[in-house]
């Protein structure tokens, strides 16, 4: 086998078995979870949160692209894949990847349970990706894996005011824009946007603002209110990880 052809066949093997998938709102707290029967407590456990990147194949109908991929590939990836490490009783965060510093914790409290779940906080379009818990004992080891996509719209919490003596809903986003596009929706999905307001909230000197909106439609109290922002700017649209590597087009020929 060569050199090309095993490197073809590690990096579909990273890809490995399809993960329970999990969504979330930018902006938000999410848990990643994870349990094993065989962990009782911190005693002789190790275990550790990784990510990979999420990889998507793109079709090739030519030689020379397919192979012309492996000279520009990139098979290392540049960041260390350590979310979270727990071993010798206590955490172990020295090679945490950067981008996880002071967002992810595990709550010790559970491990007895076999717990090992991952709060991240503050979920960002670049914590999009796949990740793997491993967990290793006297008496057994495993491991799990869970996708994480974030969503593209920002889904703030909506709170009730009076303008004017009226009813209204009101939301106040968390991210900063450049051309954000406000959305209200009611419990039925219908869209309310057109009776909605929105407003600058406060800008900085890039020009990336964060805004405030009211939704002024009949507003019932008892009612359920989404609001869903997104920038619309093309060139300031979310940036996610995502590695592409190329696969061959088949062609069947018959006759």
């Amino acid at each position: 086998m060569t050199s090309l052809t095993t490197a073809l066949e590690n990096l579909r093997s990273s890809k490995g078995e399809s993960a329970e998938e999990l969504r979330a709102y930018p902006f938000t707290d999410v848990t990643l979870s994870c349990n094993f029967t065989f962990v009782k407590g911190t005693e002789n456990l190790e275990f550790s949160w990784e990510r990979e990147d999420i990889k998507e194949e793109y079709v090739v109908e030519t030689d020379k692209e397919y192979y012309r991929f492996f000279r520009y590939y990139d098979f290392f990836e540049v960041f260390s894949k350590l979310v979270y490490k727990f071993r010798n009783n206590t955490e172990q965060l020295e090679d945490q990847n950067s981008l996880y510093e002071g967002r992810v914790s595990v709550d010790r409290a559970d491990i007895s349970e076999g717990i090992l779940s991952l709060l991240l906080r503050n979920v960002d379009f670049m914590d999009e990706a796949i990740y793997k818990c491993s967990a290793v004992t006297p008496t057994g080891r495993g491991e799990s894996t869970i996708k994480l996509i974030v969503e593209d719209s920002e889904m703030p919490q909506v709170q009730f005011a009076k303008i004017d003596d009226k009813d209204v809903a009101t939301c106040v986003s968390k991210g900063w824009y450049l051309a954000p596009n406000v959305t209200w929706l009611d419990r039925a999905e219908r869209d309310l946007s057109n009776h909605s307001t929105v407003e600058v909230l406060e800008e900085q000197m890039n020009g990336f603002h964060r805004v405030f909106s009211a939704l002024k439609y009949p507003v019932k109290l008892n009612e359920i209110y989404v609001c869903l922002i997104r920038e619309t700017d093309v060139n300031n649209q979310p940036f996610r990880i995502i590695r592409k590597y190329p696969k061959h087009q088949l062609y069947i020929v018959t006759g």
